[in-house]
This record gives structure tokens, sequence and C-alpha cells, in this order.
């Protein structure tokens, strides 16, 4: 699964957690080695955590800081209007759905039942091989 694509929260969390299965650790050091980005939102939910040590917090924010971080421009809002007017889609999910389709990247995602309303959306799941 060599591809530049963007990674949802909750594989940085299993990545960063020390329990991840070998193909998530390694799909995901592939996905970090062509490119992969976060949404601002991953930066937000990630550092956010009430319950990191020192150490947690420094090994997501060194694995951010090695990543490139898609924002709110005005066409992410839009599009994430669009997608909340039609589909039952929490706000987060649909600010990293929209992000990933504007910038033409799959999602890697644990919970793609969050996102398989989305139409046009490719999702990647880090447990495959």
């Amino acid at each position: 699964m060599s591809i530049r694509c963007l990674i949802d929260t909750n594989v940085l969390i299993d990545y960063l957690g020390g329990a991840a299965s070998p193909t998530l650790v390694a799909n995901v050091e592939t996905a970090l080695g062509a490119g992969s980005v976060v949404s601002v939102i991953t930066t937000m939910e990630l550092l956010g955590w009430r319950g990191h040590s020192a150490q947690s917090r420094s090994d997501a924010e060194s694995l951010l800081r090695g990543m490139g971080e898609l924002g709110l421009a005005r066409p992410v809002v839009e599009e994430v209007i669009r997608l909340r007017s039609q589909t039952a889609i929490k706000l987060p999910d649909a600010i990293i759905a929209a992000s990933a389709m504007l910038e033409n990247l799959s999602l890697m995602t644990g919970n793609a039942s969050d996102f398989t309303a989305i139409p046009g959306l490719t999702l990647l799941d880090p447990s495959e091989p």
C-alpha cells in the first residue's frame, strides 16, 4: 500500500499506541514515506487528548511535524456544507472526508463505517495487506 493518502486520527492513535498489528504499522510507515498528510482536525484530535503522557504527546508532535497538514480553506468549508446537507455525518468526519476528496487523496481509516455514505471517497483499511 505505497500510496500518498490522508491518514485519519484513529489510525495514528493505533500506530502511536504501540499495540498495532504489524500490517497496520507497515502500511502507515509506507504511507508516511509516500508523503501522506493529515487534516487539521486530526492534529486537533490527536494533540488535544487529555490522556497524553509527556512522552506520548512528544511522540505525537514529532510524527505530525513530519507530515503535511490540510487546513480549512474555503473550498473545504463548501464541500463540508454539501456533505452534511446530503448525509448524516459528524462535522469532524465531514471535514476529513472533504479534505481528502478535494486533494484527490484516499482516506486511510480504521473507521470505514463513518465514511461509507460519502460517494467519491476512496477508503483504505490500514489493517489489510
